[in-house]
């Protein structure tokens, strides 16, 4: 503090988010969570899979044929959108990590 280095870093002089991203799971998948998410592997990817199960969720239940039709482009949209980040992350992990990665996924779902 003394070398003012803690000055200017972002979010200062704004609340904490101690908000729980993932209600009901257990402390090891949070914490696994976590650490892909601070290392850069899975921000846009968690948000985009949350899309995706909204998009199905609704075209489950809709009933209007344009409604549908809407949705089943949207979903579409967003498939290919998380296959870009997936592909993405694919070219920017080493093979061992892959592998511990779709477990992790795996227990996520």
């Amino acid at each position: 503090m003394k070398n003012k280095e803690f000055e200017n870093l972002p979010g200062m002089g704004k609340p904490l988010d101690l908000s729980d991203e993932l209600p009901g799971m257990s402390a090891e998948i949070k914490m696994s969570y976590r650490m892909l998410k601070n290392a850069g592997y899975i921000s846009d990817q968690v948000d985009l899979r949350k899309e995706l199960i909204t998009l199905n969720d609704l075209i489950s239940v809709a009933t209007d044929d344009e409604e549908i039709a809407r949705l089943q482009e949207k979903l579409t949209r967003k498939q290919l959108q998380f296959e870009k980040v997936m592909e993405h992350r694919r070219k920017n992990t080493n093979v061992r990590f892959g592998s511990y990665a779709e477990k992790i996924y795996g227990k996520m779902k």
